[in-house]
């Protein structure tokens, strides 16, 4: 189905085809529809499936055709539509969306966050607005003061509502009770729907329609490989395969902030230009990397899974899980970065033999096999390179137990 088969305005209809959009996606089928009527949704769908037009589009078109401020109206902090997103990133990259989709039209759209000056944001606020994005911390800030009214919303949207649960940020959706309109219209999008969501969609919505839409770990166009590889040798692997294949965007991620910290370094060491990507970095500095990423000055971003929900780069070429994930839905949303919009991607696994028992309980629950290999000159019993041997004592430690040990940076040959 086309997007010129749909009755959306005129303003709408060209700006949704200049953002390049032609053809529906399955969920975008199933939910314009029922969005553009009116329904309250619940919906299963996973990251990469095309739900931000989804319930954008509805929205906008709707409240493109409502009455527009009268002469004695002066603009106020009172949305009409509010979306409730679980990251920095998810609210940036919705706030762009929205702005595409709504080019031509008068609708005022506001993103608010943490980890930024929060009296901008008031001001913003206070100068009106008619689509709110924001983080639940943030939107509670805003709440607990005196001008923003969210007693005029039409639109609740909840996406990514899972990363939220997950995050901890459930009982404060809850407490949005008080502030909401009884009549309006609620969807919720979720890639899993855990008894906390189910309940969370319960409580939200009335008589909602559900869309449940098949995702999976082999949804889509991604080719998935597991490489065997010793632990302390993955950083070296990854460095010869974008090296060996002239890779100019990969997107790695590892658990934790310090061993993204420990991978950048050693990437840096064998000349292959990356940044870090984690919580802990400022806004500012993480908008940087991602931008440097995106725009090919860097070839490889490391980050931790505060970017596996929040990024949307276009036409990621290929994920690598560095290191497998704690839970399998971390796995889904990880390899979710690549393969976007029916384009092909790539999802490499890089596995130790400690970690092999994790690997098949990850398959397990996934109900996928995923292929191996062992790359050559990784084997098990293949001796280490010199890069390692100097370090070999100190690795032996207690205290150097890592999984990318440090080395020095090979002195320039003398001209």
């Amino acid at each position: 189905m086309l997007f010129s088969e749909l009755s959306l305005p005129h303003p709408l209809l060209t700006a949704v085809t200049d953002y390049g959009y032609r053809q529906l996606t399955p969920v975008q089928q199933q939910v314009l529809p029922l969005a553009l009527a009116g329904h309250d949704l619940l919906v299963s769908a996973q990251t990469g499936s095309g739900k931000t037009a989804a319930f954008a589009l509805p929205i906008i078109a709707r409240l493109t055709v409502a009455e527009p401020l009268a002469a004695n109206e002066t603009p106020s902090a009172t949305p009409k539509a509010l979306i409730l997103t679980p990251t920095r990133e998810l609210a940036q990259q919705l706030a762009t969306h929205f702005t595409a989709f709504a080019l031509g039209s008068s609708l005022q759209i506001c993103a608010v966050y943490g980890g930024v000056n929060f009296r901008p944001q008031r001001q913003r606020l206070q100068q009106g607005v008619d689509i709110l994005i924001a983080t639940p911390g943030r939107l509670f800030d805003h709440l607990s003061q005196d001008y923003l009214n969210l007693s005029q919303l039409q639109f609740l949207v909840l996406d990514e509502a899972d990363r939220m649960l997950d995050m901890g940020f459930i009982k404060d959706i809850q407490r949005l009770h008080k502030w909401l309109p009884i009549k309006r219209q609620t969807m919720l999008f979720s890639a899993t729907f855990p008894p906390a969501i189910r309940q969370l969609g319960q409580q939200l919505t009335q008589q909602p329609q559900w869309v449940e839409l098949p995702h999976s770990a082999t949804q889509g166009h991604i080719r998935q490989q597991v490489l065997l590889v010793p632990k302390q040798r993955k950083a070296e692997l990854l460095a010869e395969l974008v090296g060996k294949h002239n890779w100019q965007q990969t997107l790695v991620f590892v658990n934790t902030k310090d061993a993204a910290s420990r991978l950048g370094q050693e990437l840096s060491l064998d000349g292959i230009s990356n940044q870090v990507f984690h919580g802990d970095l400022t806004q500012g500095a993480r908008n940087r990397a991602l931008a440097a990423f995106v725009d090919g000055q860097i070839r490889v971003l490391v980050a931790t899974d505060v970017a596996a929900r929040g990024l949307d780069i276009p036409a990621l070429p290929r994920v690598i899980n560095l290191e497998l994930p704690p839970e399998s839905d971390d796995y889904v949303h990880r390899i979710g970065r690549t393969g976007r919009a029916g384009m092909d991607g790539e999802a490499w696994s890089m596995v130790s033999p400690q970690e092999l028992p994790q690997l098949q309980q990850l398959q397990q629950q996934l109900k996928l096999t995923l292929p191996q290999q062992t790359p050559v000159g990784y084997e098990a019993t293949a001796p280490l390179p010199e890069r390692y041997r100097s370090t070999a004592k100190v690795a032996a430690t207690p205290r150097a137990k890592r999984a990318f040990p440090q080395r020095q940076r090979a002195k320039p040959a003398r001209r």
